[in-house]
């Protein structure tokens, strides 16, 4: 016959009512949280899982920033690129109607300041900012793009941003591929002279001589291979209409064509690459809908079987303590009977 010692039965009870305590707060705790894993040890495959979608929900959040960014830099860009679409329209159709010999020198002059109007507001466009940021500056953001004769000052790097997982797009066109002709074409310097009186005189009484530029008025053409502006088809577009020289006005149409075309062209790429973004953010959307579902699978708790669970728990607890109180309370006298 084994004789049970008094420290055993103590250290046995005490274990029993420990392990039951510890199973009945480990429910209440999951209870009040409605989460099935509290700590790795309750599902270490699952933790590994839950810490996956962690770190691409925090993943996704910053995609997210990305893209509101890109899309307010691409929004940016593509309206100053309409209004400089209507600049150089308006330009054309001015061109168009002094490329002929039906108007004198003194209704050229004054299309001449509307030209030179419009080539102020495409320079300020070029130096447009976001916030801080020139927009046409390449990754000289803080560089401005053009100087007041044209010159491009920023550099041809295009500004890349990731808006998923290894998927980077520009959010940036660069002043060197809007304002200037892609290929170096044989090109005409006009320049005013240098004496105001040189100028056609609009109080001529010759119809003929009204309508043509004296050739001391015309220096010799400098004809060279060059990229040519958009500031330098304006410039000369005005310096044609000042100097009475509808024939350089009929050379620049075709010149404005193809910067309207450019212009145009580089619209319909930001707009493709708006499309791309907001492709990519219903992406991350639908991701993360998928991962909260999935969390919500491996994480949270069913509530029938962890409260089921609870009762039974607590109800072991109690007859714990009955017991425990049966055999603590017994006296020597019991056992001499």
């Amino acid at each position: 016959m084994t004789r049970v010692s008094e420290n055993s039965s103590i250290h046995a009870i005490k274990h029993s009512v420990g392990k039951s305590k510890s199973k009945v707060e480990d429910l209440q705790i999951r209870g009040s949280t409605m989460k099935r894993i509290a700590k790795p040890s309750d599902d270490p495959i699952g933790n590994v899982d839950l810490l996956q979608i962690r770190s691409q929900n925090i993943d996704a959040q910053q995609y997210l920033r990305n893209v509101s960014f890109a899309q307010t830099s691409l929004s940016f860009t593509e309206n100053v690129l309409e209004e400089m679409t209507d600049i150089l329209t308006k330009a054309k159709e001015l061109a168009i109607g002094q490329a002929s010999d039906i108007y004198n020198p003194e209704v050229r002059q004054s299309v001449a300041k509307e030209i030179h109007q419009l080539r102020m507001q495409a320079l300020s466009l070029a130096n447009k900012r976001n916030g801080n940021r020139y927009i046409f500056a390449g990754q000289k953001l803080l560089t401005k793009p053009f100087d007041n004769e044209g010159k491009y000052m920023g550099d041809k790097n295009k500004i890349h941003i990731e808006i998923n997982k290894d998927v980077f797009i520009p959010v940036n066109v660069t002043g060197a591929e809007l304002f200037f002709d892609k290929e170096a074409r044989p090109s005409s310097k006009l320049t005013l002279p240098d004496d105001p009186a040189k100028l056609p005189n609009p109080q001529m009484d010759d119809p003929v001589s009204m309508n043509r530029t004296p050739a001391s008025v015309v220096p010799a053409s400098e004809v060279s291979n060059v990229r040519s502006s958009i500031f330098d088809e304006l410039a000369s577009l005005e310096n044609a209409l000042l100097t009475n020289n509808p024939d350089i006005v009929q050379n620049l149409l075709e010149q404005l064509d193809r910067s309207i075309d450019r212009v145009i062209a580089h619209r319909t790429q930001v707009g493709a690459l708006s499309n791309n973004i907001n492709n990519a953010e219903n992406n991350i959307e639908k991701q993360k809908l998928l991962n909260e579902e999935y969390k919500t699978k491996v994480e949270d708790a069913d509530v029938t079987e962890l409260f089921s669970n609870l009762q039974k728990e607590q109800n072991i607890l109690k007859a714990t303590y009955q017991a425990s109180g049966t055999l603590m309370n017994q006296q020597l006298m019991d056992f001499l009977r």
